[in-house]
């Protein structure tokens, strides 16, 4: 794996935007942990997101989601923007990949 990068990230929710402590393992990927009033109910602390916000995958522990954002790292070059991705991302290949990393996949199930 490669070292990782300490940064932050801006994500939003129902509630209101969230701005967390992050890594960026693969470049244009967060890894970063929510709050604990987002999903308060939820085992999945931490999120592989997209640098738009987007919410890729969702694991247990960091350690599941750094290795979701490695397993999808090469599906794409995740720093262009989400209409690009859309048209170039395999979903069900990721939704795969991201499965055998022990995350759950947060995608909306469109294109």
């Amino acid at each position: 794996m490669t070292s990782t990068t300490a940064l932050t990230h801006t994500f939003s929710t129902d509630q209101g935007d969230y701005t967390v402590a992050a890594t960026s393992p693969v470049p244009g990927l967060f890894v970063y942990e929510i709050p604990d009033e987002v999903e308060p109910e939820s085992i999945h602390r931490w999120s592989v997101g997209h640098h738009s916000g987007l919410l890729i995958a969702s694991a247990m522990d960091e350690a599941d989601a750094l290795r979701g954002a490695h397993t999808i790292a090469d599906l794409a070059d995740w720093t262009k923007d989400v209409d690009a991705l859309r048209a170039q991302v395999d979903r069900d290949e990721m939704r795969e990949r991201i499965a055998k990393a022990f995350c759950v996949n947060r995608t909306r199930p469109r294109v």
